[in-house]
């Protein structure tokens, strides 16, 4: 009897003890299975980040200006390597690097040492044709512009260790271009290895859009080699050159000195990081004119025959004298633009505009506004000082360029008011977005500012404009075959509370052909160290050598007769 109860005791325990059991496993497997799941996963699985692929970016024409490209690191485990010195001569051939940098940077305690790094995939090739299992080889995505210098305060440069653009449309683009990131699970050994067999689930990653910039390469190269050439000649303390298309606001070409190598931070300096083309603001001198010609014209308060008296190249008005380079009585205001008066345009501002419409209409071209080109990336507002901050000098000054001051964008962006009839339009450098199999994604079309002054009176100043080429300041260039228009400048930079007659501001702006122009181009040398100063001898020729090879790049058909070449006879000794 006390057999049987100790039985049904046992008996009773286990069952009691098996309930408790299988109420845990439901527990377990039903009720907190995900709890458990989580934790399981947690301890054998690995999650991975996919990278994706940044975006390339493209000039107008399709040839790359900055792209990704997979770049190996070189290590060796100094540990296994075998037979070191004679390796090591081996690695130096094929990295084609001193052997004795090789031999001083090895260690044989050293699991990891690097060789070299970011390697091509042909390096690589002839590496692993060697069969050792002391190399490492890492793969790794480098971003490269292969065009070096070329663009670079266009394209910026981007954060080795995150990607990201950090300036220039590297910057501007960034969400375009980075992708969205993938991830990988793979489970993980005692010994936290890969095992390749049981990889589980994988997210791809997004790679990113391209990008095709309204640049156009060929025109970009002409103009970083006229900059080089102004540096060379001038040795200026910064120098500007800006090429746009005035009827859709397109930036074809952009650059200025000093520059950078975005592919070598190490030689980074930060004096030639920013974009100077828009953080850089300048007193214009007499390319301003343009803006009061075009007010007075427009407001109906003069025409280009309108006779003004330019008082003989003397005008004493607020206590102090203003003066002209040449003596002039009176002229039509056609040629006193063409022979750039500035005391002729202080009395076309005095007498016709006053000082409240003079400054809205230099605030309609643009003046004094950022761009938003390359938005929070330094770009300056210039400067436009609102009418009860001007001085009784102010209304004979501004209208030549001086206590205003604006960067060469701006000024770009102004001209392009006169090329195209007479609108603002917003410049831009971005022309669409497309995905990896070609599809847009989104097209940049060009926008209107707005109207700044009629097409009559563009007509008006662009004819004025290109009398300045025919027997004014620029009348020393010349485009065979072709007519063009523009306006020289030469401005004193304002130095310790005064205008310097050493220091000076050198610039050309112009378009070209003088009817329905393919281009506006802006060139401005900053503190030329030569005796040539003068815009026209300084910046007007270099516009004429960049006129001369975008003609050619953008097929722009001659609208006047070529001029025949001189013949060199020994009678014509001028030819000699």
């Amino acid at each position: 009897m006390q057999h049987r109860i100790r039985a049904i005791w046992i008996l009773a325990i286990l069952a009691c003890g098996f309930t408790v059991i299988s109420f845990n496993l439901i527990q377990i497997q039903l009720v907190q299975h995900d709890k458990y799941w989580r934790m399981a996963v947690k301890n054998h699985l690995h999650p991975e980040t996919i990278a994706p692929r940044r975006g390339t970016i493209f000039d107008s024409d399709g040839y790359i200006m900055a792209q990704t490209q997979q770049v190996f690191d070189v290590c060796v485990d100094g540990k296994l390597l075998d037979h070191p010195s004679d390796r090591l001569a081996q690695f130096a051939q094929i990295l084609q690097v001193p052997v004795t940098q090789l031999t001083a940077a090895f260690d044989p305690r050293n699991r990891h040492g690097y060789l070299a790094k970011n390697v091509d995939d042909s390096v690589v090739k002839q590496l692993k044709a060697l069969k050792l299992n002391s190399l490492i080889i890492e793969p790794h995505d480098l971003r490269s512009y292969p065009n070096t210098e070329l663009a670079a305060h266009i394209l910026g440069y981007v954060d080795p260790s995150t990607g990201h653009g950090l300036a220039g449309m590297e910057k501007e683009m960034d969400k375009s271009l980075t992708g969205v990131p993938g991830e990988r699970w793979v489970e993980l050994d005692a010994r936290n290895r890969e095992i390749a067999g049981y990889q589980t689930r994988e997210t791809p990653a997004i790679n990113g859009y391209n990008v095709t910039l309204t640049v156009k390469m060929a025109i970009q190269h002409v103009v970083e080699d006229q900059l080089d050439q102004i540096v060379e000649t001038y040795q200026p303390a910064s120098a500007y050159i800006v090429l746009m298309d005035p009827h859709t606001g397109e930036i074809l070409a952009m650059g200025s000195r000093p520059t950078f190598d975005p592919n070598n931070r190490q030689t980074f300096q930060r004096d030639a990081l920013p974009n100077r083309c828009i953080t850089d603001m300048v007193e214009p001198g007499s390319i301003f004119k343009i803006i009061t010609l075009a007010a007075a014209l427009n407001e109906r308060a003069i025409n280009l025959e309108t006779p003004i008296f330019c008082e003989n190249g003397s005008f004493y008005y607020g206590g102090k004298y203003l003066k002209d380079d040449e003596p002039n009585g009176t002229l039509p205001a056609m040629e006193v633009l063409a022979q750039s008066s500035n005391i002729g345009f202080a009395k076309i501002a005095l007498t016709y505009l006053h000082e409240d419409k003079l400054y809205q209409y230099a605030k309609a071209f643009g003046i004094g506004q950022r761009t938003n080109l390359l938005d929070g990336q330094g770009e300056s507002t210039g400067l436009l000082r609102s009418v009860d901050k001007w001085s009784a000098l102010s209304i004979t000054r501004i209208p030549m360029g001086q206590e205003v001051a604006a960067t060469p964008l701006q000024m770009a962006t102004a001209m392009s008011v006169i090329a195209n009839g007479g609108r603002l339009m917003v410049p831009q450098l971005a022309k669409q977005v497309t995905d990896e199999t070609g599809r847009v994604v989104k097209v940049y079309q060009p926008r209107i500012v707005r109207q700044v002054i009629s097409p009559d009176a563009a007509r008006d100043v662009a004819r004025a404009l290109q009398q300045v080429t025919i027997d004014g300041t620029a009348k020393n260039i010349h485009i065979d075959g072709h007519s063009f228009a523009g306006k020289t400048g030469t401005a004193q930079k304002f130095v310790d509370g005064a205008y310097s007659h050493t220091k000076f501001v050198s610039s050309f702006i112009g378009f070209m052909p003088a009817e329905d122009p393919a281009f506006v181009a802006l060139v401005m040398v900053d503190e030329p160290h030569t005796a040539k100063y003068y815009g026209a001898e300084v910046s007007a020729p270099v516009f004429a050598n960049i006129a001369k090879q975008v003609a050619q790049i953008m097929d722009i058909a001659p609208d006047q007769a070529v001029t025949p070449a001189p013949t060199l006879t020994a009678n014509n000794p001028r030819t000699l």
